[in-house]
């Protein structure tokens, strides 16, 4: 395998890493937290961080728009 083509395909590793920690980080601050950190540790640690990401709870309350009722269903 040439110099070139390793280069080449660490650069790609790098790149989609890159993607899907933006991903995750998009995910983390859905879900109401919005610190960096989360990126960086989905890019540094790819499988640790993605499964942090995935086990945070959700800070926010309910969506907007969205009505809550305080009636039970009948069964």
């Amino acid at each position: 395998m040439s110099a070139v083509l390793k280069v080449l395909v660490a650069v790609l590793i790098l790149a989609i890493s890159w993607f899907l920690a933006g991903e995750f980080y998009k995910a983390s601050v859905a879900r109401g937290w919005p610190q960096k950190k989360y990126f960086w540790i989905c890019f540094l640690l790819p499988f640790a961080g993605y499964l942090l990401v995935l086990t945070l709870p959700d800070r926010g309350g309910p969506a907007p728009g969205s009505f809550v009722s305080d009636d039970l269903p009948e069964l």
